[in-house]
């Protein structure tokens, strides 16, 4: 069944059946869908979701992606591997044309049915490795240091500002995590591309190769430009290469939107909600306009769901690190009350960890991928501490009045040891407050949780051997399960929301080509600047935050 006829064929009235008609006629048969996949493709997930419903179409038997970089995590890439599983199960042809093959990209291109490289390009396949920065003696040496206080052996955010060399835990976990995503990768390139596991360790071995050398390990199909692409669509389609007829994916995505909007005019379905939520959790007073999770922008929309009488039950697609806790809890309140309405699944994106898993503590069930970056569950704060880099400068400040503990957060000295004693009892009390939920959440007790929380980081697989997620897989998992925990066992409609911050009034305001005079300096910035994580102590300093330990460059 086409995605025109599933969309139609419980709908009453003509309007629907019109527009499938006109889109059919328009497309004709035997097309290729063509799709650019690159550093600038965005929302991965509602993306995939639009290539799926179009290669549903009975018009559509191939599709042909263009491949550069990408900056996705595992968890994304892991999806899309299933999505193009399921297309090419449909029997739609899937052939990819990379710029060149890394890992990821690698990981993602092997599942096609022909795997194309120019004779130019290069393949590499290293293993999953990962970087841990420390910023500890660079910030000493400039008179600033962070006073950071942590509940959680493992949770080792303030590592990265006051040490030069990862602690035991830090390297354990790290190391831990790297090791389970390295194994993912090359399982599942094993499987797509019919090697060894000796064979990939003899890939490895060699190093970054040529297009040629990895078609003679059989990593890859062989070479070819971009030009002779019809030649090998038409051998796998069984047609004439001048049959070959290739659609843009925005064409039919457009018509495709056309179509569902039509037939919104018709009969009204029961409908499994997807929220997509990405971002670090604050509590939406900074003024950038970078992607966020805000209790502002987010529990509107949750309170709209539980009260939409066609939405049978929700799913949060989440990505993010974690944040404020504060934000994380009052977020958890809301989401917590919308599942005693209507079943909540979540499931996690390349990233979920800590804030990430708070909200998604009171959904009934959680999916991840096994590349997934999640648990976390610790709590960490503190402040950049200023004084010394401001007197180097002749700037000095000197604290008038008050009870012992005013200007607790100033960033002229550090905590004194009765303001880090009470400091450490406030974040105490966060931990503890994250322990119930999730205990809550999993209908555990809080002593079988404490042992794989302290602030440790798990692949989703790891996560799920330890009670954390209920079972590995993606969205149409989730969406699945959101189907059958509300008993829809009838025709329905998947509606994708996704909040996103206010738009960046600078970036709007600059002229296109001041824009492009400053991304050389973009592109330095993450060799200039302290990890994100630092970001959220400037902005609130003091204030419990539930994020990633560490950030790990995974290459």
């Amino acid at each position: 069944m086409s995605v025109v006829q599933s969309l139609t064929r419980p709908i009453a009235g003509g309007l629907s059946w019109l527009g499938a008609g006109l889109l059919q006629g328009w497309l004709g048969v035997d097309r290729v869908l063509e799709l650019e996949l690159g550093a600038e493709s965005q929302e991965p997930l509602l993306l995939l979701s639009t290539v799926e419903a179009a290669c549903r179409l009975p018009e559509i038997r191939g599709l042909l992606i263009h491949l550069g970089g990408l900056g996705w995590g595992w968890a994304s890439l892991k999806e899309w591997r299933d999505g193009l599983e399921r297309v090419r199960a449909s029997g739609v042809q899937v052939v990819v044309l990379a710029e060149g093959l890394s890992n990821g990209s690698l990981y993602l291109a092997s599942v096609a049915d022909r795997v194309l490289v120019p004779p130019m390009g290069e393949v590499s396949l290293t293993g999953v490795g990962g970087s841990l920065r420390f910023f500890g003696p660079a910030l000493e040496s400039l008179g600033l240091r962070f006073d950071v206080v942590s509940a959680g052996a493992y949770k080792s955010m303030g590592e990265a500002f006051t040490r030069r060399v990862a602690s035991p835990e830090n390297r354990e976990a790290t190391q831990a995590l790297v090791d389970g995503l390295n194994e993912e990768l090359l399982a599942c390139i094993g499987e797509s591309r019919k090697l060894s596991r000796e064979d990939l360790d003899a890939v490895m071995v060699k190093g970054p190769m040529s297009p040629q050398e990895a078609t003679d390990l059989g990593l890859i199909d062989g070479l070819a430009y971009d030009g002779e692409l019809d030649g090998h669509l038409a051998g796998l389609l069984g047609i004439q290469e001048g049959d070959v007829e290739r659609v843009k994916l925005g064409q039919i995505s457009r018509a495709l939107g056309w179509v569902r909007r039509l037939s919104r005019y018709s009969q009204r379905l029961p409908s499994v909600a997807v929220l997509h939520l990405a971002g670090n959790i604050t509590m939406g007073h900074e003024p950038q306009g970078r992607q966020r999770i805000a209790p502002g922008e987010v529990i509107p929309v949750l309170r709209e769901l539980k009260e939409d009488e066609e939405v049978r039950s929700v799913v949060l697609a989440v990505n993010s690190p974690g944040g404020s806790v504060l934000a994380s809890d009052l977020i958890w309140k809301e989401v917590a009350e919308l599942n005693e309405v209507k079943p909540v699944v979540a499931c996690f994106g390349d990233v979920s960890a800590s804030g990430g898993y708070y909200i998604s503590a009171p959904a009934r069930k959680i999916y991840a991928s096994p590349g997934t970056v999640t648990g976390s569950i610790g709590v960490v704060g503190g402040k950049l501490v200023t004084g010394e880099a401001a007197s180097r400068l002749g700037v000095f400040s000197e604290a008038v009045g008050g009870g012992p503990h005013l200007g607790m957060y100033r960033p002229d000295e550090p905590f004194t040891p009765e303001q880090r004693q009470r400091f450490k009892e406030r974040l105490a009390h966060a931990y503890k407050g994250f322990l119930e939920r999730v205990s809550q959440g999993r209908g555990r007790p809080v002593e079988e949780i404490e042992p794989v929380a302290q602030g440790r980081v798990w692949a989703g697989r790891d996560a799920l051997e330890r009670g954390l997620v209920d079972g590995l897989g993606g969205l149409t998992q989730a969406v699945n399960m959101a189907r059958e925990l509300a008993q829809m066992a009838g025709p329905y409609k998947r509606v994708d929301l996704a909040v996103r911050p206010p738009a960046n009034l600078l970036r709007r305001l600059l002229p296109a080509g001041l824009v492009q005079m400053l991304g050389p300096v973009g592109r330095l910035a993450p060799m200039l600047r302290l990890p994100p994580a630092a970001e959220l102590l400037l902005e609130a300093p003091g204030q419990a935050l539930a994020v990633m330990p560490v950030e790990v460059e995974l290459s």
